[in-house]
């Protein structure tokens, strides 16, 4: 029992002294900064210039006008998506364990604080500086080396565990816990985009071909809700929808894979033997393009067509005062390079453009020739007591939606989304407004004389039915 009892009394000590020691130990504070971002969203939302030192080379982005660009390739404009994707990763990335605060150790660990003029070594060490819009630095970043894997036991392991990093203004080094990978290649920094322009806004194309093609043909319309038709068609004949319209298509999205600098860019070797475009749109922009009328084989990237390119504009709009500026000024420094796939569908001959009228059948009682078929697209508003019919609105407010949307596709707004958004047949849901082909005696008798009567990609006024108001377009 008194054994017990000094084993009990040790015991109680032995944990006082413990408690004792741990409450005199200086207390260590815990790194606020371990778990934080890389760089707070409310710095990148001040950054108004950003450089990137890396051992390949150095880019420089500024933000002029709401407009991130290159000053280093001749100011041309930023990859928006790249840049926003860096800047999401930037915040995203968070600072892991401390590692050290010692200066001295900065330069092994790739981290360390170089003249400005001195080379960056190793493919992962990197340097980013934030600034604002007077160039004053928010924030520099130094990424450094990896630090090598550890087994269990502490023998070397493989590959690496994180990479080391430090924030400018502070000797601490912090892992982050993945390396934080970046695009070193100026070029892919880029925007390819050189502009966008709806097919509805296209009023004109007129190409130009070689002297030895001797061929200037043209597709052309006078309002938007109408279909571009190609000039100077024989009787026989009627624009092909589907190539006029893949032509327009070519200038939604213009990009371009590739560029060359040169003195003279329209003058450029490999156009010497090139087709020339003349491209209006209703909002008034005017494009002059110049594409090789074949591949050039080019060092490093292949066979490519090139592409010069500027545009005009007299009118008001701001944005396309500035998108016609921006493409003279590209005018005079570069040419474009395209792939084959790319220029596909402007690179064609006026043959390519239309097809024979469909076959007539013979004469009806009346002397008229009739078609044996057409293809059209159409916009029913139905109304309370049309036949078929589940609609509620009366048949003055049908009408009067009718008109509404007609006149906003004589604006110019798209004819299938417009189907789409307000038809109350099922094909604009399913198909656009497309009823696809049809022969006589299919359709009401209104609908029927209509659709005969329009001309390929004409659209009609508001015609009634017993169905209710639609407005047709001719598809085929």
């Amino acid at each position: 029992m008194k054994n017990f009892k000094l084993l009990l009394i040790v015991v109680i000590l032995v944990v006082v002294a413990v408690v004792l020691q741990k409450m005199q130990a200086p207390q260590q504070k815990a790194d606020p900064l371990i778990g934080q971002n890389l760089i707070a969203a409310g710095v990148i939302d001040q950054t108004k210039e950003l450089q990137i030192k890396t051992a390949q080379g150095n880019i420089e982005l500024k933000n002029t006008d709401n407009t991130w660009r290159l000053p280093g390739m001749n100011n041309m404009r930023a990859d928006r998506n790249r840049l926003e994707e860096f800047f999401q990763r930037l915040n995203a990335a968070k600072l892991g364990e401390a590692v050290t605060v010692n200066a001295q150790k900065h330069g092994d660990l790739g981290v360390a604080r170089l003249a400005s003029d001195a080379p960056l070594v190793g493919d992962e060490v990197a340097v980013i500086d934030l600034k604002d819009a007077h160039g004053k630095e928010l924030k520099s970043v130094y990424l450094g080396k990896g630090r090598a894997a550890r087994s269990v036991d502490g023998a070397p392991g493989f590959g690496n565990d994180g990479q080391y990093c430090r924030i400018s203004g502070s000797d601490a080094v912090y892992l982050l816990s993945s390396f934080f990978w970046i695009e070193k290649n100026q070029k892919n920094w880029l925007s390819k985009d050189l502009l966008k322009i709806a097919k509805n806004k296209v009023s004109k194309i007129t190409w130009t071909y070689p002297a030895a093609d001797k061929e200037v043909f043209e597709l052309s319309r006078a309002t938007a809700s109408e279909a571009l038709t190609l000039g100077k068609l024989d009787a026989d004949q009627q624009t092909k929808a589907d190539a006029a319209d893949s032509a327009a298509g070519f200038f939604e999205t213009l990009n371009f894979d590739d560029f060359i600098a040169t003195d003279s860019p329209e003058m450029h070797p490999g156009l010497e033997n090139h087709v020339a475009l003349r491209v209006e749109s209703f909002d008034g922009l005017k494009l002059s393009m110049r594409i090789s009328s074949g591949p050039v084989e080019l060092p490093g990237l292949g066979k490519m067509n090139l592409l010069w390119l500027t545009g005009e504009y007299s009118g008001t709009d701001p944005a396309a005062k500035a998108l016609a500026d921006e493409l003279a000024s590209y005018s005079r420094k570069f040419v474009f390079a395209l792939r084959e796939p790319r220029v596909k569908s402007i690179l064609i001959k006026s043959g390519n453009l239309k097809e024979a009228r469909p076959k007539a059948e013979d004469k009806t009682a009346s002397g008229t020739v009739a078609l044996d078929k057409v293809a059209a697209s159409h916009i029913l508003i139905a109304y309370k007591g049309a036949e078929r019919s589940k609609a509620q609105r009366s048949e003055e407010e049908a009408k009067k939606l009718a008109d509404e949307l007609l006149a906003k596709i004589k604006k110019g707004e798209d004819f299938g989304k417009i189907a789409e958004e307000n038809s109350d047949c099922p094909s604009g849901k399913s198909a656009k407004g497309s009823l696809g082909d049809f022969g006589r005696g299919v359709m009401a008798k209104e609908f029927e004389d209509t659709s005969f009567s329009l001309k390929v990609g004409e659209i009609s006024g508001v015609v009634k039915t017993a169905f209710g108001y639609h407005i047709i377009r001719r598809d085929k």
